[in-house]
């Protein structure tokens, strides 16, 4: 496995070893490894996330374009939805 210096400011070099401290790692390594692992976890979660969100657009593109549109109020649709 690859070795990596890295420098951290203290408010994190503290929360590091109060977290290897507490017991719950057992060295400065795995505990950077799991927040790392946490934020690419999050990356893919955000990028899902958009893709979803592009797919959506793109969906209400496509109704637009084919004319498959609903004029009235969003107030009047919403109420309809809710009964």
């Amino acid at each position: 496995m690859p070795t990596m210096n890295i420098s951290l400011p203290e408010k994190l070099a503290s929360f590091v070893e109060q977290e290897v401290a507490s017991g719950g790692y057992s060295s400065q390594s795995e505990v950077v490894r799991d927040a790392l692992r946490l934020l690419h976890r999050e990356r893919a979660a955000e990028h899902e996330r958009q893709e979803m969100l592009r797919r959506a657009v793109m969906v209400g593109i496509d109704d637009w374009k084919a004319g498959r549109l609903d004029d009235r109020p969003i107030d009047e649709i919403l109420d309809e939805i809710e009964d």
